[in-house]
């Protein structure tokens, strides 16, 4: 009932959308509109032939009954400014490939201040607007100090790292060869250098995970007394135009200031892979960037360069010429008895009650484990004794610790693929 008192009949809820005018052409009978929550589209009615860009209307979903009805501007809410990435131009050159808010947007290219790739433009209203800068803009504030890495953070004292050439197991001829690239390579008289053959710039360890990689490089650099920077991918790549090149020269200098160093660079695959159509251009750059360090700067500085992958081939092949990465050191994913037997002694040497241990079956029981998955059955059997109260192993722990070692290491390939 009416407020008056008299009847009313309930209208019928209408179904349809609120539009904004972009752009009416008459030629092609086209009307482009922005829809709310979000979206664009277009169509052609004779009711919107003479509306006007930024002109707000109601349009229903059944036009047969409903008609296309104008609305005030404050029905369509107002909007904050954007800043979009120019991503990339099309290979015709008609359109720029704007990144806004984490989409990808298409947009005619402009005749006059064309878009660049790398550009920063303010994006307002559905379309972009000024240049507000020609690189990407640091939206979260890293690198408005300086390059926004602190190489202090990395470095690890001689005497501070906390294992021992004799804690690797195995492999005695790689062990042998790496340390022998790492003496000749920090010897502070650079005898390569008076001898008058190339210097020992870098070493490419590669085999798959868990063979020990990070932790053989570890010990050699307290080996050689030498401070070791432990580098990961996300830690030094920045896509923002210029950080990466930056950080990567940053970090060379603190080692030359702070040597005899050893960079170590973990997982170098996911930041110097092949560079290339697909590749991104921060990629590009950086390992432009890597080579040009490699080649330039001086041995008798006291910094060695020792990298770390688990899929070789995916590096940059320019990385692994002479006087690069030039030094190959492969680890064994499959360690035979002996190694095997040599891996178990070291990964246990400080652990009370491991002489408990049944070593023969063990070896014969890990054939094809990797070193790391070996030493998880000392940590298993740790929990165990833990749980119990008890500050030793025993044997009961280490065998029950080799069982679970043995189910994880089954589930982890297995939800890796390689079950």
């Amino acid at each position: 009932m009416n407020a008056d008192g008299t009847d009313y009949a309930p209208a019928e809820p209408s179904a349809g959308q609120i539009i904004r005018v972009r752009l009416v052409d008459l030629d092609k009978n086209r009307v482009y509109f922005d829809r709310l929550p979000d979206g664009e589209g277009h169509l052609w009615h004779p009711d919107l032939a003479g509306a006007d860009k930024g002109e707000i209307y109601y349009l229903p979903e059944d036009l047969t009954y409903e008609s296309i009805e104008q609305l005030p501007a404050e029905a369509w809410p107002k909007q904050s400014n954007d800043v979009a990435t120019v991503v990339e131009i099309s290979d015709d050159g008609k359109s720029a490939i704007l990144e806004i808010n984490g989409r990808l947007k298409e947009v005619p290219q402009r005749t006059a201040a064309p878009f660049e790739a790398g550009q920063s433009v303010s994006f307002s209203e559905g379309e972009p607007g000024a240049v507000l800068t020609t690189k990407p803009i640091d939206r979260h504030g890293i690198h408005r100090d300086g390059s926004g890495l602190d190489p202090s953070v990395m470095l690890v004292e001689p005497a501070d790292i906390d294992v021992k050439l004799s804690d690797f197991g195995g492999s005695p001829d790689l062990v042998r060869h790496a340390l022998d690239l790492v003496r000749v390579a920090l010897d502070p008289e650079q005898l390569l250098d008076r001898i008058g053959v190339n210097p020992v710039k870098g070493i490419l360890f590669s085999g798959p995970s868990g063979t020990g990689k990070t932790h053989l490089a570890r010990a050699l650099s307290r080996e050689a007394n030498a401070r070791f920077y432990l580098i990961d991918g996300p830690e030094i790549i920045n896509k923002w135009v210029g950080e990466s090149e930056q950080r990567l020269r940053d970090l060379f200098d603190h080692a030359a200031a702070n040597a005899p160093a050893m960079l170590f660079f973990d997982e170098l695959d996911s930041i110097v892979s092949r560079r290339g159509a697909d590749a991104p251009e921060y990629i590009t750059r950086f390992v432009g960037q890597f080579l040009t360090i490699l080649d330039g700067f001086d041995p008798a500085k006291g910094v060695l360069v020792v990298a770390a992958t688990n899929l070789p081939g995916s590096l940059d092949t320019a990385l692994l010429r002479p006087g690069r990465l030039s030094y190959k050191v492969e680890f064994n994913g499959h360690p035979d008895a002996d190694d095997r037997l040599s891996i178990l002694r070291a990964s246990s040497r400080h652990v009370r009650g491991a002489d408990n241990a049944d070593l023969e079956t063990l070896v014969e029981e890990t054939d094809g484990w990797t070193a790391a998955e070996m030493a998880m059955i000392w940590t298993d059997a740790g929990v165990l004794a833990a749980l119990d109260g008890r500050d030793n192993l025993n044997f009961t722990d280490i065998r029950e610790g080799h069982a679970r070692a043995k189910r994880n290491r089954a589930t982890t390939r297995r939800q890796e693929g390689q079950a």
